[in-house]
């Protein structure tokens, strides 16, 4: 362990004598930040705090009894002093040691193994205070998870248990430092707002659930009736204990105190934080509803664009649109798919009209991410890219979206990045021809398309066309624009409620009879039973 060191003194040749004659690193110093005056020193401490100081104490303006007293202000950790003092200036050493300073250096005998025997002790005594630090620190650190895991556990058995095992829940939470019993609680859940950027700034959801921990603990101290509970990497609990009465509105009360911690914690951490607030309850099963409830109702902030503190009671009104949002998936999957074949297209101006529709409606957000789940493995299917984005991971990821804003930024990304592998895809064709070929037949699926009118868009020879297509696929050009129709027939079976004379005009069949029979050879069944 290597100790910062600060040299003080106002004589030149004093300073330049402590710092260039004593080995400083051989044992166990860095090389020293030198001052020639006390105010300067100073300002050095604020900026960065050395271990040990050595000062004279007769400087002019600040001194350095005045220097080791506002030295001492600064931080909780106090650095070690050594005074330079003379013979005469005994009266300010009396000073010194009264406020802590037991070591100093006689100027008139300035003798270098007496000042390395000095260094050296007092290095062994900065080893075992942070030794006795480190143990302390250790013990508490200990200590704090300790408790922390019987508060996560106290808040799931609340959440999981029957309401029977509701004995000695008071207890328990004095146990946690509830100093006092109020009749009435309010709980409160709280959210973060964003959380993608919140896993990307912090890495690992354990450091980040850690580090809230520790904020909103740290926050809550000043506050004895309140008490915080770890949930999730992004969610946590608050319990307000409190007194129903006319000189203080536990309501008002509670919703403030989310507003500091909303605000510390945005400023602390940058992280912006949505607080949903229950009400008033005196009982443990009216708590275990609460609870239930606030978990429930933090889906219904998924609308809202920035961080709020809500009153669950201002929610009970809020309802999700009950239409099944997959009934317009053909017609949203088809204008992303055109967006990522093109590969010309702005990604979030394509993208508004799915998302304000979403707004608009207000569908229950798992349905939403179901949704945009299935939209995005189906872009992954046809792209062949599962290398390139695990199913699980993608699922994790959308679960963990707590807002529109944020789900539309996440979908943004992942279509900019299939545009990408689609040009990387092109550029890495030996064919170009063939690739736009199939661009050209799955952006026109609803019209007639003929090997002629494919050849003559690539300015090719109908011959060579056909030839160059079966040669680089293993596959005839009709044969692929057939299966890219009833892959496509399929996919509006499944989602949409269009009758098979529809679907048949939608793919470019005049003869309904040609369509079911193309169907049948490809599937094995005929459309109307197909499942």
């Amino acid at each position: 362990m290597m100790y910062k060191v600060l040299v003080v003194d106002d004589d030149v040749a004093v300073l330049n004598f402590l710092c260039t004659m004593i080995p400083w690193n051989t044992f166990g110093y860095t090389m020293p930040h030198r001052s020639t005056n006390a105010e300067e020193a100073l300002e050095h401490c604020h900026k960065e705090l050395p271990d040990l100081i050595v000062t004279d104490i007769g400087m002019p303006g600040m001194n350095g009894i005045e220097l080791i007293k506002s030295i001492k202000k600064i931080n909780q950790h106090q650095p070690r002093f050594v005074i330079l003092s003379c013979h005469d200036e005994f009266s300010y050493a009396k000073q010194a040691v009264q406020i802590g300073v037991q070591d100093y250096i006689l100027k008139e005998s300035l003798d270098i193994p007496d000042i390395i025997d000095l260094l050296s002790k007092l290095k062994i005594k900065m080893d075992e205070e942070k030794q006795h630090l480190d143990e302390f620190q250790k013990l508490n650190i200990q200590a704090h998870q300790n408790k922390s895991i019987l508060k996560e556990k106290w808040i799931n058995d609340v959440l999981s248990a029957p309401v029977s095992k509701s004995y000695l829940w008071k207890e328990q939470l004095g146990k946690f430092g509830l100093s006092r019993h109020h009749p009435f609680f309010i709980p409160a859940v709280a959210c973060i707002h964003r959380t993608s950027d919140a896993f990307i700034r912090y890495e690992d959801e354990h450091t980040l659930k850690f580090i809230i921990e520790n904020a909103v603990e740290e926050l809550l101290l000043e506050i004895p009736d309140l008490l915080f509970f770890s949930y999730t990497s992004y969610q946590f609990f608050l319990l307000y204990n409190c007194e129903n009465t006319l000189k203080i509105n536990p309501r008002e009360y509670i919703s403030n105190r989310c507003k500091e911690i909303q605000y510390k914690l945005m400023k602390l951490l940058k992280l912006p934080v949505s607080i949903l607030v229950g009400d008033l309850e005196n009982d443990y099963p009216g708590i275990k509803q609460q609870l239930h409830l606030l978990l429930q109702d933090t889906e219904k902030m998924f609308y809202y664009s920035e961080p709020q503190i809500i009153k669950m009671k201002n929610l009970e009104d809020y309802h999700f649109h009950k239409e099944d949002l997959l009934n317009h998936y053909v017609e949203f999957s088809e204008q992303i798919n055109r967006v990522i074949l093109e590969g010309n297209i702005d990604v979030e101006d394509a993208l508004n009209p799915f998302i304000q529709f979403i707004i608009d409606k207000k569908y229950a957000p798992n349905k939403v991410k179901q949704f945009v789940n299935k939209l995005v493995l189906d872009i992954m299917l046809k792209l062949k890219i599962n290398q390139q984005y695990a199913n699980e991971k993608i699922q994790r990821q959308l679960i963990q979206i707590s807002n529109i804003g944020e789900l539309q930024k996440w979908l943004i990304h992942f279509i900019e990045e299939a545009v990408r592998t689609m040009e990387d895809i092109s550029k890495q064709s030996k064919k170009i021809e063939i690739i736009n070929a199939q661009k050209y037949v799955l952006l026109n699926l609803d019209q007639k398309i003929t090997l002629d009118e494919v050849a003559n868009h690539l300015h090719l020879n109908p011959s060579y066309f056909s030839r160059l297509y079966k040669k680089e696929t293993n596959e005839n050009f009709i044969e692929y624009v057939t299966r890219m129709k009833m892959e496509k027939a399929k996919e509006l079976l499944n989602h949409s409620e269009k009758t098979i004379d529809s679907i048949s005009q939608l793919l470019g069949y005049d003869n309904k009879s040609y369509f079911v029979k193309l169907f049948k050879q490809h599937f094995g069944v005929v459309p109307s039973k197909f499942v």
